[in-house]
Formats: C-alpha cells, sequence, structure tokens
C-alpha cells in the first residue's frame, strides 16, 4: 500500500512524505518539498536506513541519525518528520 502526506508549515515550507509499505514493514519513503536538510545527501540516508523498517522503529531509527549523523532539518521538526511517515506507514 502507498501512502502520502503533505504539510506546509510556518515560514512556508513545504513537506511530502510517500511511503509504500506492506504487512507494516516500510518497503520505500520518499522525502520530498521546499525544505533544507544538512548536510544534504542526509534525506537519501534517511529514506535508506527506513527501508525494511516496521513503523514502530521509525522514531528510533531517525533520532539516531540526527543525532548521530549530526543533522539539520530547516523547515521542519524532526518530530513532524516522524508523524508524517508513521501516519503513512501505520
Amino acid at each position: 500500500m502507498e501512502r502520502s502526506a503533505t504539510r506546509k508549515f510556518s515560514g512556508g515550507k513545504l513537506l511530502k512524505v510517500t511511503v509504500r509499505s506492506e504487512a507494516g514493514v516500510i518497503q520505500e519513503v520518499r522525502i520530498t518539498g521546499d525544505f533544507f536538510v544538512h548536510p544534504e545527501d542526509a534525506v537519501e540516508d534517511m529514506e535508506r536506513a527506513l527501508r525494511g523498517a516496521t513503523v514502530t522503529a521509525v522514531r528510533g531509527i531517525l533520532e539516531g541519525k540526527v543525532e548521530g549523523g549530526g543533522i539539520t532539518t530547516v523547515g521542519f521538526k524532526l518530530d513532524d518528520l516522524i508523524s508524517m511517515i508513521e501516519g503513512c506507514a501505520g
């Protein structure tokens, strides 16, 4: 099943998440929009890390990536991204 969520945040930044999951396991995640993430390849790294994960593992994986990888998001908060992914995958 594939589901998408789109949200516009204060400051005008747009975040779109598309998740394809089967039986509660994430097969693919696409994170797009007009936001900024540093380093620039962090979005692809987060998408890759979520492949094969269960919905309940999303928070731990992304928090580990952000804290351990020195990732900074501009235009949205990590909790917003986590909530959108969990909503699409759940």
